[in-house]
């Protein structure tokens, strides 16, 4: 059975595309976590999972940038290095492209190999992409 750890921030509607993306690869048969950042200190690893998703909602208006709850959060994990990540936002105009190079750029400090990314707008849309892992 497939493990996947979804870690959203608790900004935004976030929880909503996170449990959209549980239900869709719960329907794989997949084992699914789902941990928000307000659970800081508690500490996260990566090794008992196939893979990692990590969202947040895109700001800014042209820069993009992410969620400030998500680096301290994910420098508190540990056995990341070589784990197979994903990176999602919710998206926001302009500044979406640039807010998922800036996840990807945070998840790939660690060590991880991010090898899919997207913007989900809705639960359905996450429903979808959950479907796909």
């Amino acid at each position: 059975m497939k493990k996947v750890l979804i870690i959203y921030s608790s900004e935004g509607n976030l929880k909503e595309i996170a449990e959209g993306i549980a239900e869709g690869a719960r329907k794989n048969a997949y084992q699914v976590d789902l941990i928000s950042t307000r659970e800081q200190g508690k500490v996260v690893s990566f090794f008992p999972y196939d893979v990692v998703l990590v969202g947040s909602p895109a700001y800014g208006v042209i820069k993009g940038k992410i969620a400030p709850d998500i680096p301290p959060f994910l420098s508190q994990c540990k056995r990341t290095a070589g784990k197979e990540a994903i990176a999602f936002v919710s998206p926001k105009g302009m500044a979406t492209d640039k807010a998922l190079k800036v996840l990807m750029a945070e998840l790939e400090k660690l060590g991880c190999f991010v090898n899919n990314f997207t913007a989900l707008k809705s639960r359905q849309s996450a429903v979808a992409f959950g479907e796909q892992l």
